[in-house]
């Protein structure tokens, strides 16, 4: 084999092998958006309960920033905790029956 066939042989396999690997190169993409989506659905839903859990909210928002969602899901998420920590943050230590009657 002379040394231009040797050079010549991986030149041609890169875009053999490459068309090959796109499917599954999309699929994984996919997969992977279609978790982020899921993670952003998951927090959305923990947040809407009476009592969520903040923590498990702010990890799911980052594993769905990570996984690469759409960034106007991402933002409605963020702004969602945002306003549920403002508000628990402005009604802390006040209850119902703390009001005196007038």
């Amino acid at each position: 084999m002379s040394f231009e066939a040797a050079l010549l042989r991986p030149a041609l396999l890169r875009p053999v092998v490459d068309v090959l690997l796109s499917p599954l190169r999309r699929r994984k993409r996919r997969r992977q958006r279609l978790h982020a989506e899921a993670a952003l659905r998951e927090a959305i839903r923990e947040l809407l309960l009476t009592c969520p859990d903040e923590r498990r909210v702010e990890a799911r928002i980052a594993r769905a920033r990570a996984l690469g969602a759409p960034t106007r899901e991402t933002a409605l998420a963020e702004a969602m905790l945002a306003r549920h920590l403002d508000t628990r943050a402005h009604t802390r230590g006040r209850s119902h029956r703390s009001r005196r009657a007038a």
